[in-house]
């Protein structure tokens, strides 16, 4: 009779090789499993920070056309869908209304800038967030802006743009656009002596809705709200907030006699 020691033994020696074996192909596919895992991760990431240049690449480019008033080539870079709201010139809907607003109303219907003309439009500070399915993305950005022609007239202007971008194709483009000015000024008096009021619709090139929200410009102020949330609390930015640290009816008063037409800034150094 085997001694039952002995048996113990020689079944463990038997099954523990099969065990082990067993063990370590688990372990394996475990470990395949979270490299892959790994991997998809970083692709994703990947693939984000990708988006996110091309969105910032996008954004500038926008701006250095529209430096050079290079009004065909900004249409292009927005969806057939977008809508587009620039300071207080109201709603413009689709590449349609994209030309009406960028040629028709800011160019008068001519694309260059003219001689002795300054238009720089630099686009700072971006703040792009791209949305989980990879294909929308927000962003947030301040425009810094010189107008000028020259020995006649020299603007500051300043403003936050809040857009919205969607990818087709492969391709990033702009899909919303809304610039929120935040003081225009004469260049020889600045920002300390004279304020100028915002710019209004245009009779030539109407929108296609009025602004959606009426707001004040310097000396007055209003905060356009944050399409993020607050990065350590995760508390998000409403409507409300925007009302209460905003100012109402500091805005400077219309150049125009009423009725007649509104001052245009920022647009053609000729047309303010």
């Amino acid at each position: 009779m085997a001694h039952p020691i002995r048996t113990l033994l020689l079944g463990t020696a038997i099954a523990l090789p099969l065990v082990l074996s067993t063990t370590a192909s688990a372990a394996s596919s475990s470990s395949e499993k979270a490299l892959l895992e790994r991997i998809e991760k970083l692709e994703k990431r990947v693939q984000r920070l990708d988006d996110v240049d091309a969105i910032t690449k996008l954004t500038r480019i926008y701006g250095y056309y529209v430096d050079k008033q290079l009004w065909d080539q900004v249409v292009d870079l927005f969806s057939d869908d977008c809508v587009i709201e620039i300071a207080g010139r109201g709603i413009y809907n689709g590449k349609k209304g994209a030309s009406s607003l960028f040629l028709g109303s800011m160019g008068q219907g001519e694309i260059g800038l003219k001689p002795g003309s300054l238009f720089n439009h630099m686009i700072l500070q971006g703040v792009v967030d791209v949305d989980s399915n990879g294909t929308t993305a927000q962003a947030r950005w301040r425009a810094f802006v010189q107008i000028a022609q020259y020995q006649k007239i020299a603007l500051w202007s300043e403003g936050t743009y809040e857009n919205t971008y969607v990818k087709q194709g492969g391709i990033w483009k702009l899909s919303g656009m809304h610039f929120y000015a935040t003081y225009y000024t004469p260049f020889d008096q600045g920002w300390a002596k004279a304020s100028l009021p915002n710019n209004g619709p245009s009779k030539a090139n109407p929108p296609d809705a009025p602004q959606s929200v009426t707001y004040d410009v310097f000396p007055g102020h209003y905060v356009p709200p944050f399409h993020y949330p607050n990065p350590v609390t995760g508390r998000p930015w409403t409507i409300e907030d925007s009302r209460k640290y905003s100012t109402s009816g500091m805005s400077p008063a219309p150049l125009s006699p009423p009725g007649g037409p509104p001052p245009a800034a920022p647009a053609t150094p000729n047309s303010r």
